[in-house]
């Protein structure tokens, strides 16, 4: 299925066609959740990606549905 990724941050470096406002088409297969989309992204877990789907943060189990236009943001860590 077809899926419209923005990212946002140093993730944005990995993929220079994924800064432009439209963001950059992936295929995933049906059913892939937010952690599958990271690791196709090869975004490791302790980079602090963030998914969000219609302003909603997504959990890591969360499916993610066909068409859909997604965000990634890079979590905020220090003190």
């Amino acid at each position: 299925m077809k899926v419209r990724v923005k990212l946002y941050g140093t993730f944005s470096r990995h993929f220079p066609e994924s800064g432009s406002s439209a963001g950059m088409e992936m295929e995933i297969p049906l059913g892939a959740s937010a952690r599958d989309l990271l690791t196709r992204l090869e975004i490791r877990e302790d980079q602090g990606g963030v998914v969000i789907l219609n302003g909603r943060v997504l959990k890591m189990t969360d499916d993610i549905p066909p068409g859909a236009e997604v965000r990634i943001f890079q979590s905020v860590h220090g003190g």
